[in-house]
């Protein structure tokens, strides 16, 4: 069909398309959003619903449509599956429209602009973020929901890391970056939605004029950003939720700068790998150290709680700032409840603030805003005179008083759901509204002497009615209708019933309409009004809610400190780990009794090399000694008896095995990869827990780059590590390396059976009890006996390898030729006889490690 062959509406559908291609357009007709075409078959494929049709042959048209009222749940569908939405809505009464109704487009809804709570994880947030610039990276990225909205400057190996530790629900990216390969890794590696923007929304002369004039400033000055990758991004983030909202971006007030290396670094691997955020199985906090620590009682403090875990302090004092107060609320129970108990009557202040900085805010929740208001002076109170520096600070937050006043003078109690239904401004608010009001009102009186009057006059049992579209009508029974008097005119005709009208009633729904529609209008008006004055104290409102999310997360640090038999930890000068009975905070809520073990890693002793079987507890033991740090550097108790630490910069790991298909990368590949990502990266203040390196690639390849890579974590990073491995060989290092120490997960022998200790002792194992382990499994006993004869056999031969390792580390070598080639090649000088003696006397005396001699 030809555009000239079209209706009036569909040529309006149709120009509005062409303007937004990549949009599903949600076509306001009545009181249905309508789609056509391609749209109408994706909204029927995602929302379950008809396709329907009109026309015939090859001019027949896809339809499908949802109820106008409806609009947000299945808004939610669309935008959950990717899509980006166009909401088109009508600009003008269809009553008094003249030829085809104006429409535009009002609102372009996206995975990272979404608003309305029911789009809208409660306890998370949901960012979105844009990035600009080749080797160093400007990053914008922003909680559209609540306003905040950050930048900062890194490089480009670090964007997966932030990615990670943000997971935005969308990322725009400019359309030159369209087909890249950061382009593919993000479709592919990352659950999260891709836009685009042309790129001249970045250039930096574009980008600054879009931030000048959303911060209404005379130059960038005035927010402190110079960086021109960083003004890029922060341009084109500004310049898309312009686009996608078609208003002023009233809620988002400032711009805060962050640099990554302020906090404790947690890698992707790290994050994923510890479940702090995320579990590896579905993705969801479920078993994670977020879902034990979450007990918050507000939405804003358990979005500040995600935020902390995922980014520690390393400022010493700022640790103990947030641990003094977690003591006092340990010890002071009363307050803590009473806290808990206030706090729990908080709305998400957050959200609430950017609806009203959109003029999207329901009655309702201008009610919610109210009753939290109204809590804060009751914190301060509770609050008041107690000695830690950041409990003294909520003490300081604003009241906001007069806009807690200006709720309760103009909201009634119990508001209806939406603005448009009207009746949500109070008597006495207005004394226009109040007039208005009366008029409507009588007319309740007048209808009612009216149809009583009509029945009498009539002898007929009548009843006057109305509805939106044929307005009032006296309905009279069918087989009545020829008894109506000469002035009765009839409107229309029902199954069993006629619908009339009189002069008189048309007069007077010409009265009750106008002052209907006068009376919604003044209250939408009024209502805008409030709304515009409370805009006004959007900045006092995100502060507010940004100080009480911190202070929910403090009481639930007490709480679950509390509960959980949690201490306090020690930040020492001294450079070591001391825990006394530590647990793993997950693990020992999973499992009937938790065996608690002891770590002490320093300067001198501070690679911890660990063999043992598997189901033994190695990866628990490393990975709780990893949590405890975090959860200490982050503000909290930990789960152990005692514990001394120094702060570190980073916490890494390399745990278990995954491979990336989509990059062509292997189990082993990845491994390799994340062990180079370590060793380029990690200082001497950083902690390190390896498993297993080396077990994706041949024995003497692995055993090999595990050797190496223990050396260079000892020699040349120097950082506090613990490296589980079934390379019972490593052990053999601490006789060179006064700095690493051999334990071993603890395992019974009772006759055929195995019983798992979970217990770190010192000293080396050469036993990994692997056939045991595939015994316990269920394989067939055939496969295992045979397992043990060929064990049997390979252990008998051994001696090779292990021989050569023992020349290695305590540098045995009779012969001179051999020994010089060693001491070249090496760059060591081979020991003496008696020093050898006497090193083979001390591994017996300690039972660490038997040599065949």
């Amino acid at each position: 069909m030809s555009f000239d062959e079209l209706t009036p509406a569909m040529k309006q559908y149709w120009g509005i398309k062409k303007q937004f291609p990549d949009c599903v357009l949600l076509f306001r007709m009545g009181d249905f959003y309508e789609t056509f075409d391609k749209d109408a078959k994706i909204i029927s494929k995602v929302l379950q619903i008809v396709l329907t049709s009109r026309g015939k042959g090859v001019k027949r048209t896809p339809l499908a449509g949802i109820p106008y009222h409806a609009l947000d749940a299945y808004l939610y569908k669309l935008v959950k599956a990717g899509h980006k939405v166009a909401i088109i809505e009508q600009l003008e009464d269809p009553k008094k429209a003249k030829g085809i109704v104006k429409r535009g487009v009002v609102r372009i809804v996206t995975p990272g602009t979404v608003t309305e709570d029911l789009m809208l994880e409660t306890k998370s947030n949901n960012y979105i973020m844009t990035f600009y610039g080749k080797d160093e990276l400007g990053l914008a990225i922003s909680d559209f929901s609540t306003g905040e909205f950050y930048v900062t400057n890194i490089l480009a190996s670090e964007l997966f890391d932030e990615i990670e530790r943000f997971s935005p629900t969308e990322i725009i990216l400019p359309e030159s970056y369209r087909g890249s390969e950061t382009h593919h890794k993000l479709k592919t590696q990352n659950n999260v939605v891709v836009n685009y923007l042309p790129d001249a929304n970045y250039w930096t002369d574009n980008a600054e004029r879009v931030i000048l004039d959303h911060f209404e400033i005379p130059s960038m000055n005035s927010i402190g950003i110079n960086n021109k990758n960083i003004i890029s991004a922060t341009g084109g983030l500004l310049k898309y939720f312009k686009d996608t909202q078609f208003q002023k971006i009233s809620h988002i007030k400032k711009i805060s700068s962050y640099d990554p290396h302020q906090r404790m670094i947690l890698d992707g691997t790290t994050l994923r790998n510890l479940e702090i955020i995320k579990n590896q199985i579905d993705g969801t906090s479920k078993n994670t150290l977020l879902s034990i620590l979450n007990k918050t009682s507000t939405s804003m403090g358990s979005r500040n709680l995600t935020s902390w875990l995922s980014s520690p302090l390393i400022n010493l004092n700022m640790i103990n700032d947030r641990l003094d107060a977690v003591e006092l609320l340990t010890k002071d129970y009363v307050l803590r409840d009473n806290l808990c108990e206030l706090l729990s009557d908080v709305s998400d202040i957050s959200r609430i603030s950017t609806r009203v900085g959109l003029g999207t805010i329901s009655p309702r929740e201008l009610i919610s805003l109210r009753n939290s208001l109204v809590i804060i002076p009751k914190l301060k109170h509770l609050l008041n005179n107690k000695d830690t520096v950041l409990l003294k600070s909520f003490t300081k937050l604003p009241d906001l008083a007069d806009i807690n006043q200006l709720i309760t003078n103009s909201i009634i109690e119990d508001p209806p759901l939406l603005i448009r239904d009207g009746g949500m401004i109070k008597d006495g608010f207005s004394q226009e509204l109040d007039e208005l009001k009366l008029i409507v009102n009588d007319s309740k009186g007048w209808l009612s002497n009216f149809e009583n009057k009509e029945k009498t006059r009539t002898g007929i049992k009548l009843r006057v009615g109305y509805n939106r579209v044929m307005g009032y009508y006296i309905e009279v029974p069918k087989h009545k209708a020829s008894s109506v008097p000469i002035d009765y005119i009839r409107k229309s005709t029902l199954k069993n019933a006629e619908r009339f009208i009189t002069p008189e009633l048309k007069e007077k729904e010409t009265i009750i309409l106008t002052a209907r529609d006068k009376l919604i209008d003044k209250e939408i008006e009024l209502y805008s009004t409030i709304i515009e004055k409370i805009k006004q104290k959007i900045i006092e409102l995100q502060l507010i809610s940004t100080e009480l999310g911190q202070l929910d997360t403090l009481v639930t640090f007490a709480k679950v400190s509390v509960d959980n038999s949690y201490v306090k930890p020690k930040f020492m000068d001294d450079d070591k780990i001391n825990v006394k009975n530590g647990r793993h905070p997950v693990v020992e809520k999973m499992v009937d009794s938790f065996v608690s073990n002891d770590i002490n890693l320093n300067n001198s002793k501070r690679i911890m090399v660990i063999t043992g079987s598997n189901m033994a507890g190695k990866s628990t033991s490393m990975r709780q000694v990893a949590l405890i740090i975090i959860m200490a550097q982050a503000g909290c108790f930990v789960p152990a008896d005692l514990v001394e630490l120094c702060v570190f910069d980073r916490v890494f790991t390399r745990v278990g095995a995954r491979d990336d298909i989509a990059k062509g990368q292997s189990t082993f590949m990845m491994e390799m990869v994340e062990t180079a990502n370590i060793l380029n990266n990690a200082t001497d203040r950083s902690f390190v827990i390896l498993d297993e390196i080396g077990r994706g690639t041949s024995t003497y390849d692995g055993m090999s780059l595990a050797w190496a890579i223990v050396e260079y974590l000892n020699s040349e990073i120097k950082c506090k590590t613990m490296f589980a491995t079934h390379y019972h060989l490593i052990n053999l290092m601490s006789f060179k390396y006064d700095s690493i120490v051999n334990y071993n997960i603890g395992v019974k022998e009772e006759g055929s059976e195995l019983v798992f200790l979970h217990k770190l002792m010192p000293g080396g194992t050469d036993k990994s009890y692997g056939v045991h382990v595939a015994k316990l499994a269920g394989l067939p006993n055939d496969v295992v006996f045979r397992a043990m004869e060929i064990a049997s056999l390979l252990e008998k031969s051994d001696h090779v390898h292990h021989n050569a390792l023992k020349n290695l580390t305590l540098e045995i070598e009779p012969d001179v030729e051999h020994k010089e080639k060693l001491e070249t090649q090496f760059n060591i000088k081979l020991e003496t006889e008696t020093d050898i003696k006497e090193k083979s006397k001390k591994v017996k005396q300690t039972n660490l490690l038997m040599f065949d001699d």
